[in-house]
């Protein structure tokens, strides 16, 4: 065994290998051409405690270091690094090996497999191809592989083109292209491409859909965990002082978080506003001294939860809560402070509006989750004392043989011939009054024997965008009585 004086151990084990210890390399050039070739290697391994394979591998590089290599049999590692043919042509067939058996193809198929799957030609996908030719998995790596099958391959295999000329491939490629175009192949490729479309529109719809959720997931638990924080609900009040009826007193359109600067025609409004508004709402109704009142929010509860429902929407919200889960937990202690300050309260209603959805697109939420999560904390905190309900687009109700039909006025239904409203919704034999909000102004849309349409006053009295539209109103409420099965409807404004 070969002792290194300057490596005499590995690791108290065995000698270094030949690539890291220059004696030993000293010694394989020194002893190569003591013997014949094929036991000299195996001597010299013996020797240095190394495979033959390393052995050879260190009289190449002795040669490419450029010693003397006459005593080198080249011809030994040569031979090592040959690597046999990938594939096989008899006749018309091609045959190769791979780990879990042969294969055969016609070469025919073999450019159909190039033409087809190559991004020149029809462009299929990995899976139409094996598909179509009834490759597994392995087959199909094994065939790429074997022929260096990529997306930017030729048309042809480069078999075929190995057998003709530079101008002759240059050709047949040339006119195998056109035929993509054909009408026999256009139809594949018009499916394909659509498939991709398709695809891609699902990714980016499922992407989507994703962000959506966990945004809403977020949304929620802020939600949970401010219901489980919240103050109890202030007591409910009740007098036998009364003087009226039953009532009902018709709020809409508050738009909480909306911030705008007092310009020409265009009021100021906050989060101040909205509470001294409803602060008078709440004083002039307990002077009334109703019986019963019900109280009904019709919709746009708050300006926006992406700062995103109009354009410019994010230029008129509140820095503070305009947007998201603050806008909704401020518009929730709005209406708590609210509801607890009207004496009598029967039942509280509320309706989704346009504004009062958790996506920027009308397209997505369609049922107003801004509404429904403060209506679950509404009722939670009032549930016990009075009924604590919600619609996310139309709630009927009857008051003293009269008809009601609440909507907030943004969605198809309302678009449709009052009587349809009335048939769909209404109750027959009575009255029926239609009360709608979102124009943020007054507004008969209609007037018959049986019923009436109308747009009530709001809390909100508009931004930028509704200005724009020509749209401004003084901001209000309606207190509705009934007499004789008759609704009585008093306009009250508000500064």
């Amino acid at each position: 065994m070969f002792k290194c004086d300057k490596h005499p151990t590995y690791k108290g084990v065995r000698p270094p290998s030949v690539k890291g210890c220059h004696c030993r390399r000293k010694f394989v050039y020194e002893h190569w051409n003591d013997r014949h070739p094929n036991s000299n290697v195996k001597w010299i391994s013996e020797q240095l405690g190394i495979s033959e394979r390393a052995v050879r591998k260190h009289a190449e590089k002795l040669a490419d270091e450029g010693h003397d290599t006459t005593p080198f049999p080249t011809g030994y590692v040569k031979a090592e690094q040959a690597t046999e043919p990938r594939f096989e042509v008899k006749g018309e067939d091609v045959f190769w090996k791979f780990k879990h058996g042969d294969m055969k193809l016609t070469l025919v198929e073999l450019d159909s497999i190039f033409y087809e799957y190559s991004k020149h030609g029809l462009n299929k996908s990995q899976v139409q191809v094996q598909n179509d030719h009834g490759f597994n998995a392995i087959e199909w790596q094994s065939l790429k592989r074997t022929f260096d099958l990529v997306k930017d391959s030729d048309v042809f295999s480069p078999y075929t083109l190995s057998l003709h000329t530079e101008k002759e491939a240059c050709d047949m490629i040339a006119s195998k292209i056109a035929e993509k175009y054909s009408p026999k192949n256009m139809r594949a490729v018009i499916v394909h491409e659509d498939n991709k479309q398709r695809t891609r529109a699902y990714e980016n719809a499922i992407k989507e859909v994703a962000k959506l959720d966990y945004r809403r997931q977020l949304f929620e638990d802020a939600i949970l965990e401010y219901v489980a924080e919240a103050k109890e609900a202030p007591l409910v009040k009740k007098t036998r002082d009364v003087r009226t009826g039953n009532v009902i007193v018709h709020v809409c359109d508050l738009h909480v978080g909306a911030e705008i600067e007092e310009e020409r025609n265009l009021p100021a409004f906050n989060a101040d506003v909205i509470v001294n508004r409803l602060a008078t709402i709440a004083k002039e109704t307990n002077q009334r001294k109703a019986k019963k009142v019900t109280l009904v929010i019709n919709g746009d509860l708050i300006e926006t939860f992406t700062g995103l429902n109009h354009i410019n929407s994010w230029k008129n919200i509140d820095k503070k809560y305009g947007y998201g889960t603050q806008a909704t937990i401020k518009a929730t202690e709005i209406l708590t402070d609210f509801i607890g300050a009207v004496n009598n309260i029967e039942r509280v209603v509320l309706i989704a509006g346009n504004h009062d959805r958790v996506t920027s697109s009308n397209k997505e939420d369609v049922v107003g989750e801004i509404i429904h999560w403060v209506h679950y904390i509404l009722h939670a905190r009032y549930g016990k004392k009075f009924p604590v309900e919600w619609s996310k687009d139309v709630y009927p109700m009857t008051l003293d043989d009269c008809g009601f039909v609440f909507t907030h006025g943004h969605l198809a239904i309302s678009k449709k011939n009052p009587d349809h409203i009335v048939n769909q919704y209404g109750f027959a034999g009575m009255f029926n009054l239609v009360v709608m909000a979102h124009l943020h102004s007054r507004k008969i849309n209609a007037d018959h024997f049986h019923n009436r349409t109308i747009h009530a006053p709001s809390i909100f009295t508009g931004n930028n965008f509704s200005k724009n539209l020509g749209y401004s109103s003084l901001s209000g409420y309606l207190e509705i009585s009934v007499k004789e099965g008759l609704p009585i409807v008093m306009d009250v404004p508000l500064h």
